[in-house]
């Protein structure tokens, strides 16, 4: 099952204190939105330590790079 963009999965979403994170407005959310339109520097992804993540069982990593969590 798709990961839903909703209001609550945003309030949980953590992708802004990544250290990947490409500062300067870029959505969040990427599990559920997509890869992010600007260059990302894996730096280390903190995609585990999310609720989202955990709530939907994901697997995948640097969803902000390689698109929706399938």
């Amino acid at each position: 099952m798709a990961v839903a963009d909703t209001s609550e999965n945003q309030q949980k979403c953590i992708c802004m204190s990544c250290p990947s994170y490409p500062r300067g407005g870029d959505p969040i959310l990427y599990c559920a939105r997509g890869k992010s339109p600007k260059h990302i520097e894996q730096v280390r992804c903190t995609c585990p330590g999310c609720p989202v993540w955990h709530k939907n069982d994901l697997a995948g990593l640097y969803f902000c790079v390689s698109g929706k969590a399938p």
